[in-house]
């Protein structure tokens, strides 16, 4: 740091401190790390015209942050020398393109429409990207719905319910969500929490998926478990992959209100 002598001009030569009265600071309390969460929740949403839906991962922090990025990454790698396309290195995943045998994976600026080889080997991915986060020591995924409701209201009962999973085991956990940062009313469920029991640390972190590749797995997870509920007749192959690779996991829970 450079000091300007002007700024030194007027000072006393010496300061006279007044010592403390006993007592005077008894009240000060030394600062107090910020509150970390036990878990951390990735997730994104799906749904039709009838129904809302919403599913995610959960994995302890931080370790279990590493061990899916490390994961994932693994499994995205793999990726770059699949004989049937390519894929680049950042490229954007989503689940339902890929089952339905579109996006810029199968077709690129440039070159042949995709064989029905390709389309069933980009389907395939999603089944394997599954595969790799069961894998992962752990984590857990997890999924709810309700017909007739609204993305936001259905969020807002998810949050109350793992708000009340988390004080009940004395634990807390913070989301990541796939969104775009303007999505005001997922903020306003988390602040409608009581403050004297919020287990769920902050607002949502609001995030493309396309900048984060773990979205993109809770991505995977998400339209796995809805077609699981939904039974799309042309996506029948994949009925049974969120229980066949996630069995723990149970059935996706219906949140209908009586």
């Amino acid at each position: 740091m450079v000091y300007d002598e002007q700024c030194r001009m007027g000072y006393p030569d010496h300061v006279t401190v007044q010592a403390p009265r006993e007592g005077a600071f008894t009240a000060l309390r030394p600062p107090t790390r910020p509150s970390l969460p036990d878990s951390i929740y990735l997730l994104d949403d799906s749904g039709n015209a009838d129904m809302s839906f919403f599913g995610f991962i959960r994995v302890p922090w931080v370790q279990g942050w590493s061990d899916v990025h490390v994961a994932w990454t693994a499994f995205l790698e793999k990726l770059q020398v699949n004989p049937h396309f390519t894929y680049g290195a950042g490229g954007p995943l989503h689940a339902v393109d890929l089952v339905a045998g579109r996006g810029r994976l199968l077709h690129p600026e440039a070159g042949p429409a995709p064989t029905n080889r390709q389309k069933s080997a980009a389907a395939q991915v999603v089944f394997q990207g599954l595969e790799a986060l069961a894998k992962v020591p752990g984590l857990a995924v997890g999924a709810v719905y309700r017909h007739g409701a609204t993305r936001e209201d259905l969020y807002a009962d998810l949050v109350e319910m793992l708000n009340n999973q988390h004080a009940h085991a004395g634990t807390s956990c913070q989301f990541i969500v796939d969104g775009n940062g303007t999505e005001r009313a997922l903020r306003a469920a988390h602040r409608r929490l009581p403050a004297d029991r919020r287990h769920i640390l902050g607002d949502p972190l609001l995030v493309p998926a396309r900048q984060t590749p773990i979205l993109q797995a809770a991505d995977f997870v998400t339209h796995a478990a809805f077609q699981s509920v939904a039974r799309h007749p042309r996506r029948s192959f994949m009925w049974d992959w969120y229980l066949r690779v996630f069995p723990e996991a149970g059935a996706p829970m219906n949140l209908g209100r009586v």
